[in-house]
């Protein structure tokens, strides 16, 4: 069940959702939803791969465990958490606060299950959790009114996409860990 449950935050899942409900937002007409979408999200998933590589070096200078902030988790934070509030913002908005539930709920479940699944500390686990609610309170302010009739098109679309990418897995860990390791750019170093 862990493993079902988190691959649904894997950026095989992830990307193609966020594509297709960019598409969705386009397609509607929804400009402003959609910038705000792709550049909330991409300044969220560029941090979170600079946090890697920031690891990466930090274990290598240091000579001490790789330290790498939780993806999973910051991707289905603002993801599917960032759907949520941007669903209920009407609600929400009035206590910017309140936006913190569904990204935290989100966050509860995804990170509770790359913890058990041993593929992150708890403290990579809440970095990741720091990282994905800033994007998702930051998506749910700067949105503007989303179109009631956005979701008859988004949800049936998300669900269907994200199932149908569902176990599929992008191995984005060890690509980052082979592009950006350290041994290859100074291999004389002690």
């Amino acid at each position: 069940m862990m493993q079902f449950i988190t691959d649904f935050a894997d950026q095989a899942d992830i990307l193609p959702v966020v594509a297709t409900a960019a598409c969705v937002m386009g397609v509607r007409g929804w400009w402003r939803g959609m910038w705000v979408w792709c550049t909330v999200i991409g300044l969220a998933l560029g941090t979170m791969l600079l946090l890697k590589i920031a690891g990466l070096y930090y274990a290598w200078f240091m000579q001490a465990r790789v330290f790498s902030p939780s993806g999973h988790v910051a991707a289905a934070i603002v993801t599917y958490g960032g759907l949520l509030v941007m669903l209920l913002r009407r609600v929400l908005v009035r206590h910017p606060v309140a936006m913190l539930v569904p990204l935290l709920g989100v966050a509860g479940v995804v990170g509770y299950t790359r913890w058990r699944l041993q593929a992150h500390t708890m403290g990579e686990v809440m970095v990741g959790t720091c990282v994905g609610c800033i994007a998702g309170l930051v998506l749910g302010m700067k949105c503007g009114p989303v179109p009631r009739s956005l979701w008859g098109y988004m949800l049936p679309c998300i669900a269907g996409v994200a199932l149908l990418f569902h176990g599929f897995h992008l191995g984005a860990e060890a690509t980052i860990r082979q592009v950006f390791s350290p041994e290859g750019l100074f291999p004389d170093h002690l």
